[in-house]
């Protein structure tokens, strides 16, 4: 079946991942970035471009665009926004040493001259440590002011960097959304002409919504393992069992798949929720 070709392996699945997380954050490139919008000519051409490309094709844009992300200028969000709040607390702190040193400078000069001894000169001492704790919280200050310059430099940069970079990005995005979108194709199309090895394995695909979101599951779990492993047995799901550990571990788990989607799939009819995953060891499922 060629749709079984769009099935990603687990390399593939992963790499499809790390691409759409990273660009989720700090800036997520789209169709409406580029030149007129997302129904613009750029992102009209870029639509038909990638329903026109081979899958491979779009795994190799992945592949290449995850290398390039390679090279972007590192920004620390938390610590960008941490640097802002530290500016904000010292300028906020400065502001209320300014407040006293006036309140306190405006109650000396109403005593004058002719004011209590003892008052004055505690009015004169507190005014001076007000003045050096006010000298200390500039010196944070203007620290916490280059700090947080260093860091609108880096995001600058940062966003110099998108911006030159804009149109792979969002191809990329785009490449690996309709790679999810190709397997979920081919998935439908397994359902609707299951290989023999399949129906071994998990029976026939039932009728019923929920036990077949189940029977898909068990059915890409076998045919992420086959592709994994480079498996063309047209008879056995899993073929022959093999002495490397990753390989014996690999299969035990897909095993214990295959065994919770029967159990589910044949169990009596009592609802169950549409999104219930398998409670297995991560083999790769979505």
């Amino acid at each position: 079946m060629s749709s079984l070709r769009d099935i990603a392996s687990s390399t593939q699945l992963a790499e499809i991942a790390r691409l759409l997380d990273a660009l989720r954050h700090p800036l997520g490139p789209s169709p409406r970035d580029l030149p007129g919008g997302e129904h613009g000519p750029a992102a009209q051409q870029l639509r038909r471009q990638t329903r026109s490309m081979s899958t491979s094709a779009l795994r190799g844009s992945v592949h290449q665009t995850l290398q390039l992300l390679d090279t972007r200028p590192s920004v620390d969000p938390q610590a960008y926004a941490a640097s802002r709040r530290r500016l904000g607390t010292l300028m906020s702190q400065r502001a209320v040493e300014d407040d006293w040193i006036a309140r306190l400078q405006a109650r000396r000069k109403r005593l004058g001259r002719r004011g209590d001894t003892e008052t004055r000169k505690s009015l004169d001492a507190d005014i001076q440590v007000r003045k050096h704790q006010r000298r200390r919280l500039i010196d944070r200050e203007r620290h916490a002011e280059r700090i947080e310059e260093e860091h609108e430099r880096r995001y600058q940069t940062l966003c110099d960097w998108h911006l030159d970079h804009l149109e792979q990005l969002v191809q990329a995005r785009s490449h690996a959304q309709a790679l999810l979108d190709r397997q979920e194709r081919a998935l439908d199309e397994v359902v609707a002409a299951p290989p023999p090895y399949l129906v071994a394995e998990l029976g026939p695909p039932p009728r019923p919504l929920e036990a077949r979101q189940v029977w898909q599951q068990g059915a890409l779990a076998i045919l992420r393992f086959r592709k994994d492993y480079h498996i063309q047995d047209p008879d056995r799901a899993l073929g022959n069992p093999s002495i490397g550990a990753s390989h014996r571990l690999r299969r035990s788990q897909v095993e214990v798949v295959i065994d919770q989607a029967r159990q589910l799939i044949n169990q009596p009819p009592e609802p169950f929720p549409l999104g219930e995953h398998l409670n297995i060891p991560d083999v790769g499922l979505p």
